[in-house]
């Protein structure tokens, strides 16, 4: 089975990941010609083949996903990016090279419990 999404509908990665979510049953392979991507698909061995309506709904949930990322890529950045400054170890603090590492106690003790 043959099928044909114009370039200009979908991003590359739309198509990309929808082929990857029909990797284990189908053998598939994706090109592009005159502003088209040409996607062939043929049945693996003992699998149930895919409809074209099967890889359609594919595209429009990953088209989905794909314009959320976009939408919400600034807030998980500024969500990494508090995450990763609240586990900053300040440098000044004095470390003891002395301090008996065999004590449970002090290995395990939390960080900030001293502030």
């Amino acid at each position: 089975m043959t099928i044909k999404y114009q370039e200009e509908l979908y991003p590359k990665e739309v198509l990309i990941k929808a082929a990857y979510r029909f990797i284990d049953i189908a053998y598939i392979h994706i090109d592009k010609r005159d502003g088209y991507y040409i996607v062939s698909i043929i049945p693996k061995e003992d699998s149930s083949p895919i409809t074209e309506g099967d890889f359609d709904n594919e595209m429009l949930s990953q088209a989905a996903r794909y314009v959320i990322s976009i939408r919400t890529k600034n807030i998980r950045e500024i969500t990494l990016a508090r995450a990763m400054a609240s586990t900053i170890i300040e440098e000044d603090i004095p470390h003891d090279e002395t301090e008996d590492i065999s004590d449970v106690d002090s290995i395990l003790k939390d960080w900030f419990e001293n502030e």
